[in-house]
């Protein structure tokens, strides 16, 4: 399956135990190497869900969209987002 140019695939893999501690990012999309270094640095100091949550998104960038993330795995709801 091709990707669209202007599709993006993101997951933030939380445990959901540790008040949900961040323990991993995936992250499709243009510069993905920019996008994930400012979130490595969140992770290596503990980061939890709340915590991207709480931050306010650089708009319009893609990496705002971690910060926006309410479909969990286990809802079973569709995750694609739809509008901007």
């Amino acid at each position: 399956e091709h990707r669209e140019d202007n599709q993006c695939f993101f997951k933030l893999i939380a445990l959901k135990t540790e008040e949900e501690r961040a323990v991993g990012l995936h992250y499709v999309g243009p510069n993905a190497g920019e996008v994930m270094q400012g979130f490595a640095l969140a992770m290596k100091l503990g980061a939890k869900k709340a915590d991207f949550d709480d931050t306010v998104g650089i708009h319009p960038t893609v990496a705002e969209e971690f910060t926006t993330l309410k479909v969990t795995k286990s809802s079973g709801q569709d995750p694609t987002k739809r509008g901007c």
